[in-house]
This record gives C-alpha cells, sequence and structure tokens, in this order.
C-alpha cells in the first residue's frame, strides 16, 4: 500500500525545491487530544511573514517505515512558502498501522484529534488562521474529508488516492474547495472512490476539480507525482489566498 522511504517522494522533493526560492525550518513539537500526546512535525519557510498552513495527514502505514516519504511530501510544500505540519494523529490510538478493522474503529477520534490539531496550527506564530487547507494521501485523503466536512476553518483539500466514506457521504451537506487526485489504475483504494466524491461534491454545490492520471496506480510513478505535487500547490495558491 505505501512507498519505500527515500524513493518516490524523495525524487519529487529534489525536484520541486530545484525550483523553490524559499528557505525552511524543521521542528518537532506536540499537543494534547484525548489525553494523548501527538505528534507533529513542522516545516516552516524561514520568512517571519505570515502565511497559509497546510497540514498533512500520512496513510495507513503511519509517518515512518514506508512512510517516510511523507516527511519528503511535507518539506516539498513548505517550499513552496507554506508553514507544514504533518500531524501524528495515530498517536492517538497507539496505532502503527491501520488495517480496515482499526480504521472502523478509530477513525472517529482520529478526526477529533485533527479538530484538535487545527486548534493548534491555527495558534501558531505566523499562521493566518484563515488559510489552512489539508493534503491528505490514501487513508489521510479519506481522514481529510471528514475533517474538512466537520470543521468550517478548513478551507482546501487536495485528497490523493482517498475518498469519502459512505455514511459521511449519505449526510455531508458542505465541503470546501477540493482536488481530487486518483490513479485510473489504483487497486487499494479504486478509481470509483474518486468519481463518487467528485459526483456528492458537484450535488452538493461545492467546487471540485480533478487530476485523474491514466495508467497510474496507488503509489505514483516519480514524474506523475511531481505533477500531482505541482497541482496540488497551484490548487492550494488559488483557493488559500487572502481574503
Amino acid at each position: 500500500m505505501e512507498v519505500k522511504p527515500g524513493s518516490l517522494f524523495a525524487t519529487v522533493t529534489a525536484l520541486a525545491m530545484s525550483t523553490s526560492a524559499q528557505e525552511i525550518v524543521s521542528d518537532n513539537t506536540s499537543f494534547q487530544s484525548g489525553g494523548k500526546r501527538i505528534g507533529v512535525v513542522v516545516f516552516k519557510p524561514k520568512s517571519t511573514e505570515s502565511h497559509s498552513a497546510i497540514l498533512v495527514l500520512h496513510g495507513a502505514g503511519g509517518v515512518d517505515a514506508g512512510n517516510a516519504y511523507v516527511r519528503q511530501l511535507a518539506t516539498a510544500v513548505a517550499a513552496a512558502g507554506y508553514g507544514t505540519y504533518l500531524i501524528e494523529y495515530f498517536d492517538r490510538t497507539d496505532t502503527s498501522y491501520a488495517d480496515e478493522q482499526t480504521m472502523r474503529t478509530n477513525a472517529e477520534k482520529w478526526v477529533s484529534t485533527l479538530v484538535d490539531s487545527l486548534n493548534f496550527v491555527s495558534k501558531q506564530p505566523g499562521t493566518d488562521p484563515d488559510r489552512i487547507g489539508v493534503f491528505g494521501y490514501s487513508l489521510g485523503g479519506y481522514l481529510a474529508v471528514a475533517l474538512a466536512a466537520r470543521d468550517a476553518r478548513v478551507r482546501a483539500v487536495v485528497e490523493l488516492a482517498g475518498g469519502i466514506e459512505p455514511e459521511l457521504a449519505r449526510t455531508v451537506t458542505r465541503l470546501p474547495p477540493t482536488l481530487i487526485v486518483h490513479g485510473k489504475d489504483d487497486a487499494r483504494v479504486p478509481f470509483a472512490r474518486a468519481t463518487e466524491l467528485q459526483r456528492l461534491m458537484q450535488k452538493i454545490g461545492a467546487h471540485v476539480e480533478t487530476e485523474f492520471l491514466p495508467s497510474e496506480r496507488h503509489i505514483l510513478s516519480p514524474m506523475a507525482a511531481f505533477h500531482a505535487l505541482a497541482r496540488a500547490l497551484e490548487f492550494f495558491g488559488t483557493q488559500l489566498k487572502e481574503r
């Protein structure tokens, strides 16, 4: 399900940062949620100017091991000028890997923790609390949509290889502007999940854009991933402009 560390997004990050003039700094911090310490890896532009914030949400393998590429992704987003927060939401449930049963059992706690993460991020120095987006991959994509449906502070979502849970789809009435990125040959999260979310957003009158990638699977090829990242940054740049 997850890419091996140092491969896909390491390549993408190198490409992205080679065209970026932003210098970034990183730090490890935490906040409390449900009585648990939730780790956060922070990547910020060195500039002290006010900036948009992006929450980055990992997939079912967590932040480490096969998901080490998520740190590379967060770095690339920060290099584009965003305060980027990699939220270790599995800390809430002491999870290291989420199978289908684990997802069903813990989804509500994870979403609650992500609401708490919005409280934390919105108070960080340099963050404009009116310009917060979420970038989620796979399970993180599902959670990004669920969080955005619950909390209007999320102004934009990019979900990669995710979707929306059927129960939420039956009740949701609003979502912020969302970019859906999905490989058409994804066997882990079928492409139909992307088109279902697209149709739902059209039905409720929400702004939706898509980047459907022919011949791509759950793990994108390096060039497709670079294209997806560029498209995501363009989308956030449009949707998170100062009002």
